[in-house]
């Protein structure tokens, strides 16, 4: 990574002279800013801003990467976010990611430089090299939400997989034996701690390994609605439904409605998240919280904290689960 002083040499001018023509607060020659900006262009030269404002605290803008805006999960949380980071005197910028793992590398490209306090990225892959690198390189907290994963980036999720264990458990309690259990895509770290979870609490009601419970790769709501289509058109079929989002959930409700099968009285439906709308479907929808307040709130605390303490050399490793529960509603039947 290129210095003010690698600049400044090639550029055949002193530092103080690169940094009078980047700040533009002191009167710099037009032929020396055009060496300057060159030798910057040539080694692709990005002012450490960040760090420099966080040593003065005076860094008060928080960039928040989501996956897709117009997902119906993701403006719960986005709202939290912001007010969490307004109760701390943070400003919070909205990136929307469009679901596409280039266009999250440019959103953090173009965020060098710009002293900004921190990072929270709902990360569209579990790959996160770029996230990692920009947190170095940078010297600014980036913080993954509602993501956990293994590398040395701090965290703050809801507990995907005890929210499974539960919601499956719920179904069971219930006395529901016979049921479709829908995930996405498993090679994100998310889903497949909500398989492990299910997974778990069949086991303990001595279902083998369940694996026959399970339809994966269902993300969207035309896919639930068609994959519900498909299991319930024929005569022998689930009595229960683990959506485990609740945009799927949407979907499976629209399918059973056009098959005229009730619901609970003829499948019983189960979800992951809580989002605004779950209760206002009909029947009012059981699902499980995620307890997004929580998740903003911690993340923007720890945020906070390290601002305050951002003399010590090397960022502060946190990894934070938060436990949820079960919203019930009307939408279960016991058996």
């Amino acid at each position: 990574m290129s210095t003010i002083k690698d600049v400044a040499r090639l550029a055949g001018v002193s530092s103080s002279t690169v940094s009078r023509t980047l700040t533009g607060r002191v009167f710099v020659d037009e032929k020396t800013r055009e060496k300057v900006m060159e030798a910057v262009r040539a080694l692709d030269y990005h002012p450490n801003a960040v760090a420099k404002g966080l040593r003065e605290g005076k860094s008060r803008e928080l960039a928040f990467l989501v996956p897709d805006i117009n997902s119906l999960y993701y403006p719960m949380i986005m709202k939290s976010m912001e007010r969490a980071a307004s109760e701390r005197g943070y400003t919070l910028s909205l990136h929307n990611c469009d679901e596409q793992i280039r266009r999250e590398k440019e959103i953090l490209g173009s965020l060098r430089g710009r002293n900004i306090g921190g990072v929270l990225c709902m990360s569209v892959k579990d790959e996160v090299t770029h996230l990692l690198e920009f947190q170095k390189e940078e010297q600014c907290p980036v913080i993954l939400i509602n993501r956990y994963l293994d590398e040395a980036l701090s965290s703050v999720t809801v507990d995907h997989e005890a929210g499974s264990y539960a919601m499956t458990r719920y179904l069971l309690e219930k006395g529901h034996r016979n049921f479709v259990i829908m995930l996405g895509n498993l090679d994100h770290e998310r889903f497949r701690e909500r398989y492990y979870g299910a997974k778990r609490a069949l086991m303990e009601f001595g279902i083998g390994n369940g694996e026959s419970y399970f339809i994966t790769n269902i993300g969207t709501i035309e896919e639930a609605y068609s994959l519900t289509k498909n299991i319930f058109s024929e005569k022998a079929h689930p009595d229960a439904i683990f959506a485990t989002m609740d945009i799927l959930a949407i979907g499976v409700y629209s399918a059973l409605a056009s098959l005229g099968l009730g619901i609970p009285e003829d499948v019983s439906v189960v979800s992951f998240d809580n989002i605004f709308m779950s209760r206002y479907l009909n029947p009012p929808l059981t699902t499980y919280t995620t307890e997004v307040e929580a998740i903003a709130e911690k993340a923007i605390n720890l945020i906070a904290g390290w601002g305050e303490t951002s003399r010590r050399k090397e960022l502060p490793l946190e990894k934070i689960r938060i436990t949820g529960a079960v919203e019930e509603r009307e939408s279960v039947k016991a058996l």
